[in-house]
């Protein structure tokens, strides 16, 4: 039987109708907003680039504001020169200058350098934390998701959170140096409250930064301090903290173990160590009777210990380096040169760089195919890698000097001894800050050499392992081995 006819509905079968008379009538379409692009991680190459523009903006504008009026004592206007010198310094941290910092500048004058201190160590510590941190991406799955056409990344949310960490870390370390050093110059009876706080927080901040300036006058570094012992302590491990770098403390604390520390950290510690104690012997034992022959039996070994941590980057001086032997001063230089911690406030080709050459050396006296230590093996080209940064740190320190030692043998002026302009050249490039006192009257040639060392000292290694890992291809194919005659 078929289906009893449906009723109608009134209206029901127009409806149809209406709905399309209605669609064709329309006018206006509806506009979807375009889907926001997911935003990229930051990958090492952008790093890189914004870790170089920013510190070119930031000497740009320390330099302007130095050489105005206001930031001067005196009210004039600073030479050029010196205003930009001062900026190259303070955004380096390096600490070397060509005016007094304590005299020359107002208040003003003051808190620019310790903005350029801070700005510039804080920030080359978190750029180059993110950076390295990005450089070491392994080949787990969630790494390979995070590589983006063979440029290693971290997420954004990775990024932050360092840099948080890193902020937290230095306010707090700053913060607690501050406190002590406020306490011992106003306890002591040298300076009264304001005044003590003013200079705890600027030179918390400067040892901290590595930065090595200073507020005592009359360019004599820490050298009213030697005997004070509460200033040494703190002004030591403030420099240490500094250099050793967020990234090998933050391993010590929380793994506490040796055995579970990476090798990174280890290498650190180790050479840290060795360097610090080997520094200070040679210093008592060189300069006993000659720049530290002004103090007193028990303070001349805090005094080398305390020279010994200060070469690798910390740039204070509780001695006149001016009077120090052209022996002490050579081997400076190579301690300078070394430096710090990757990713630390301090300068130099850095400890771990000079540790993998080390190994490589041990391993090759003993006959071995690889470089091993500590249960581990160092693949070569990481090795190659330290090799060229150690070769290429070592030529731009020969040009260095033989500028500095054309530009004021040019000059017409009594040149200093070739063993003080290697220092400078050393102490600048490896943005230490340790001077044997002719900063000041370096011709004007001579602080624009000056300025180029310290900017490349501060940024030239780390772009130079930047580069180099990222040139590093895969060969498709190995050419046939050829004897070559050594030695």
């Amino acid at each position: 039987m078929s289906a009893p006819p449906r009723p109608k509905v009134p209206g029901r079968d127009r409806a149809p109708s209406r709905l399309i008379r209605r669609l064709r009538r329309a006018r206006k379409t509806i506009a979807l907003a375009p889907a926001p692009r997911p935003s990229a991680p930051p990958s090492a190459r952008r790093h890189a680039q914004l870790f170089v523009l920013a510190f070119g903006v930031l000497v740009a504008v320390g330099a302007v504001l130095l050489a105005l009026p206001c930031t001067a004592a005196a009210g004039g206007a600073t030479p050029p020169v010196d205003a930009f010198f001062t900026a190259v310094s303070a955004a380096c941290v390096t600490g070397l200058v060509t005016v007094d910092t304590a005299t020359h500048w107002n208040g003003l004058g003051e808190a620019t350098i310790l903005v350029l201190m801070q700005g510039g160590g804080l920030g080359f510590t978190v750029g180059a934390s993110i950076v390295l941190q990005a450089l070491r991406r392994g080949t787990s799955l969630r790494d390979a998701l995070l590589l983006r056409d063979g440029d290693p990344a971290l997420s954004l949310r990775e990024v932050r959170e360092l840099a948080g960490r890193i902020l937290r870390f230095t306010l707090a370390v700053e913060g607690a140096g501050a406190v002590a050093l406020t306490l011992g110059f106003w306890l002591s009876g040298r300076l009264p409250l304001p005044t003590a706080l003013w200079h705890g927080v600027f030179l918390s901040v400067s040892a901290f930064c590595n930065a090595s300036f200073d507020l005592s006058g009359g360019f004599r570094s820490l050298t009213p301090f030697r005997d004070a012992v509460w200033l040494n302590l703190t002004i030591a491990l403030l420099i240490q903290a500094g250099a050793l770098s967020y990234l090998v403390l933050s391993d010590v604390w929380r793994k506490r173990r040796w055995a579970t520390l990476t090798l990174d950290a280890k290498l650190v510690l180790l050479a840290h160590g060795l360097l610090t104690v080997g520094g200070a012997a040679v210093f008592l034992s060189l300069e006993w009777g000659r720049s530290l022959a002004g103090a007193p039996g028990w303070a001349k070994p805090m005094a080398a210990l305390f020279q010994s941590v200060a070469a690798r980057s910390g740039g204070f001086a509780t001695v006149n380096l001016g009077e120090a032997s052209g022996t002490t001063l050579f081997v400076f230089v190579g301690i300078m040169l070394i430096g710090g911690a990757p990713g630390s406030t301090a300068g130099g080709v850095r400890l771990t760089t000079v540790a993998a050459l080390a190994v490589a050396v041990v391993a090759t006296l003993r006959g071995q195919a690889e470089p091993q230590l500590l249960g581990r093996r160092l693949a070569p080209t990481l090795v190659f890698r330290a090799m060229a940064v150690v070769v290429l740190f070592g030529l731009a320190h020969f040009a260095a000097t033989l500028a500095l030692a054309l530009t004021q043998g040019a000059s017409g002026r009594a040149e200093p001894p070739f063993i003080a302009l290697m220092f400078e050249a050393g102490s600048a490039l490896a943005t230490d800050g340790l001077s044997t006192g002719i900063t000041p009257g370096l011709t004007t040639a001579g602080k624009l050499t000056l300025c180029a060392t310290m900017f490349l000292g501060r940024i030239g290694p780390l772009t130079a392992v930047y580069a180099l890992q990222q040139r590093q291809r895969p060969a498709p194919y190995r050419f046939p081995e050829a004897p070559l005659r050594i030695g």
